[in-house]
């Protein structure tokens, strides 16, 4: 969930809080109290409020953008995220990637549900091109069968802007994640293709050693 003040996390059932930048695009140091996991983002400001942020607890840090301070990437012990646009160049992508970044959060803000076809391969094109996890923002509440199709293409974490998902839609999300049954493992014995002019019986008795496989390889 994101926020702009640390006080909205009260009473909010989410699995996280980031807090949004603060003047400036400065990193708000303000602890955001009887939660597990918090980070912060930052999109301008400086070194200092970076690491009152750092200090007073935060567990990430989200940089929105390269006009961030380079200070956000320093190697210590808190987790980082960058926000990326589908209009990022191939050769931008890669350096992101190779970057020091545990997860990419994607703007979904415009994503309708239900998913068809066409949308999920549009979010595969973006994974495709990043190895972290990836966080999805996103303003539409999905139902089962969405959260799946979500969970199954790559999706780790599911981002609300604080006020645009009610408490009874959080709820209802929750409970859908909850009710998610874990992914199934897809079979290791491969479908036999089956060549021109062979029979099932003669595929049976004869030598397989020439048998083409299909390899189901596992998303996760």
């Amino acid at each position: 969930m994101s926020i702009k003040k640390a006080s909205e996390a009260k009473d909010l059932d989410a699995d996280l809080f980031i807090l949004s930048a603060g003047a400036n695009g400065a990193a708000q140091s303000t602890v955001v109290k009887d939660v597990d996991i918090w980070g912060v983002s930052v999109s301008g400001g400086s070194a200092k409020e970076i690491d009152a942020a750092v200090d007073a607890g935060a567990d990430f840090i989200v940089v929105e953008g390269e006009s961030a301070p380079g200070a956000a990437l320093r190697d210590d012990d808190t987790a980082k995220g960058f926000v990326v646009s589908a209009e990022v160049t191939e050769d931008r992508a890669k350096a992101i990637d190779a970057g020091p970044f545990e997860f990419i959060v994607l703007d979904g803000s415009d994503l309708k549900l239900p998913l068809n076809v066409g949308t999920v391969l549009d979010i595969q094109e973006q994974l495709a091109r990043y190895s972290s996890h990836i966080f999805l923002e996103v303003i539409e509440v999905p139902d089962q069968i969405n959260l799946e199709l979500l969970r199954d293409i790559g999706i780790s974490v599911l981002v609300y802007k604080g006020g645009s998902i009610s408490n009874d839609n959080l709820s209802l999300l929750r409970k859908n994640i909850d009710l998610l049954e874990p992914k199934k493992q897809k079979s290791s014995a491969g479908a036999t293709i089956p060549r021109a002019g062979e029979s099932p019986a003669q595929d049976d008795d004869g030598n397989h050693d020439h048998d083409h496989d299909v390899d189901d390889d596992d998303w996760e």
